[in-house]
């Protein structure tokens, strides 16, 4: 395991002043026991005494924001965990040669990759739900060698989803399990693979970083079976997507829409030429700096959920209490 350095013992500190902050810690020991360690350990990291391990430091940085999460991977260094072994390990490497070599070449045949997969798989239905959840509410990213690839939903309303349908997705296609962070408001589904990163970024060519005004549905998915297509709008949907009950007194009776919501234009025409390719009516408005497709009435609303429909249980329950109550 890497060790993580501060070259700074100031900006050691500046770290874990806004790590408490956005962790809502009372004290550094209640840090400590999240950590699974102490207060004189978090007390020792603080100062600089002694270095941080990556899995910590990991868990750490997800509490930031993504633009403080660069600034302080700029202000790092890595070693091994052994660093201090290993330059004795070069002097015996000089002398003892042949022999390190052979061993090298022993342990390299029998190593096994973890958490490998091929990034060329198949499309499949579980592939493109979890792609549309990624268009929806995902982003992927590099810090330095760390690649992070975040889905992130409400903490009371989308808990059943992440961990029912979201994590099983991931760890049957990617043989990962994801790690799922509740928080605040907020559940957070944190995957670090480069290879997921390289296939999201490299074969579907969903950006890294801020993605919301660029981000589309990929070529490949489009020149796919319908089937695969309305798979990803499902993701999409079931994560960005909403579903409203019109209880106004101007209707005779309770009124349902569907909506979606996306700060990219490419993305909503998109979705929208594919809804009224299903013969699904639906308006297309401005929302501040988003632009919102509107499925409205039962008739739309019912073609939707027979072509496309939700996995996501707070828009299923929604839609059941309006059919059958």
């Amino acid at each position: 395991m890497l060790r993580i350095f501060f070259r700074d013992k100031k900006d050691c500190l500046k770290f874990f002043d806004e790590i408490r902050i956005s962790m809502n810690t009372r004290n550094w020991r209640d840090l400590g026991k999240i950590l699974g360690t102490n207060k004189s350990m978090i007390d020792n990291y603080r100062q600089k005494k002694i270095s941080i391990p990556e899995n910590r430091f990991i868990i750490l940085l997800d509490n930031l924001k993504e633009d403080r999460r660069n600034y302080f991977l700029k202000l790092i260094d890595k070693k091994e965990n052994n660093w201090g072994q290993i330059i004795g390990g070069k002097k015996a490497y000089s002398i003892n040669k042949e022999s390190f070599e052979k061993g090298r070449k022993i342990a390299a045949k029998n190593k096994k990759v973890k958490y490998n997969f091929n990034i060329n798989l198949p499309l499949s239905e579980e592939l493109c739900e979890f792609i549309g959840a990624i268009i929806g509410d995902g982003f992927t990213n590099k810090y330095g060698h760390l690649y992070q690839t975040q889905i992130t939903g409400d903490n009371l309303l989308d808990s059943d989803y992440y961990n029912k349908r979201l994590k099983p997705i991931c760890e049957m296609l990617f043989n990962i399990s994801p790690k799922i962070t509740q928080k605040g408001g907020w559940i957070r589904l944190n995957i670090y693979s480069k290879n997921l990163f390289e296939m999201l970024t490299c074969r579907f060519k969903i950006p890294a970083g801020i993605k919301g005004y660029t981000v589309t549905i990929p070529n490949e998915i489009i020149r796919s079976k319908e089937e695969l297509i309305n798979y990803t709008l499902k993701g999409m949907f079931d994560t960005d997507g909403g579903v409203g009950i019109d209880k106004r007194k101007s209707y005779k009776r309770p009124y349902i829409r569907i909506n979606y919501t996306s700060a990219s234009k490419g993305l909503i025409n998109q979705v929208s030429k594919i809804l009224l390719s299903y013969n699904i009516n639906h308006s297309v408005h401005i929302n501040g700096n988003c632009l919102v497709i509107q499925i409205n009435g039962m008739d739309n609303v019912k073609r939707f959920i027979s072509k496309i429909g939700f996995s996501n249980k707070r828009h299923l329950d929604k839609i059941n209490k309006f059919l059958y109550n």
